[in-house]
């Protein structure tokens, strides 16, 4: 059974979550502040999800994601009153999987929760999980990703993109194609969300001595080469 991290400051939004999340069948566990989401995620690797709400008092969860990606690529669903555009790019960026604005409604929540679930139980499955390119090995079963031996920790989208690109090299994905490909009928974001999770993954290959693996061909889309 799935057990998902709540955290959020405010109870009644906790009680809330609680109760759609365990009406659908999940276990529930939860958070106050960040500081309290870190410290359970560091203990805990039996979590199957973190439901992060932004504004929290001594460490908000934008700098939660931005701590929680140095060591775990569990799936994050950001809670916030926030619906920029701008503000949503910023939490792609640093390593949010999915997003959903309040109010919201019960189906929603659910329904997005299931799909980072099923991207993150469900991998690109082969005999032999582990892939090479040139220097950069990943592993499926662990989800895992190293370039000559130094290791890169990434998100679920970006795990599963770079997948895709090393599985189909020279292919050219347009930004439509991607998005079915990696987030599915459920994705609700626009094309811009692809190019953020894209400059992510290049950002993190390249901090490792990758070499751009990923080129943007101007009109069509994006190429592993």
């Amino acid at each position: 059974m799935h057990t998902i991290l709540i955290a959020d400051d405010e109870e009644p939004m906790r009680e809330l979550l609680k109760v759609h999340l365990i009406g659908a069948g999940y276990q529930v566990d939860e958070a106050k502040d960040g500081m309290e989401a870190l410290e359970k995620l560091r203990k805990n690797s039996h979590y199957s999800a973190l439901i992060l709400d932004w504004m929290m008092p001594f460490m908000d969860g934008m700098e939660v994601i931005k701590r929680v990606r140095e060591f775990s690529s569990i799936p994050i669903l950001m809670l916030t009153a926030r619906n920029e555009t701008e503000e949503k790019v910023k939490g792609f960026l640093n390593g949010a999987d999915d997003y959903v604005t309040k109010p919201f409604e019960s189906a929603e929540l659910l329904a997005r929760i299931q799909a980072l679930l099923r991207r993150g139980t469900s991998p690109y499955q082969e005999t032999d999980n582990r892939l090479m390119y040139n220097g950069l090995a990943i592993d499926q079963g662990s989800r895992t990703a190293r370039f000559q031996g130094n290791a890169v920790s990434l998100t679920q989208s970006e795990f599963d993109l770079l997948v895709l690109f090393v599985k189909h090299p020279k292919q050219i994905f347009s930004r439509t194609q991607l998005i079915d490909q990696v987030w599915g009928a459920d994705f609700e974001g626009d094309e811009r969300t692809v190019d953020s999770h894209i400059r992510n993954l290049r950002g993190k290959l390249k901090s490792i001595g990758a070499k751009d693996f990923i080129k943007t061909v101007w009109g069509m889309g994006y190429q592993f080469v």
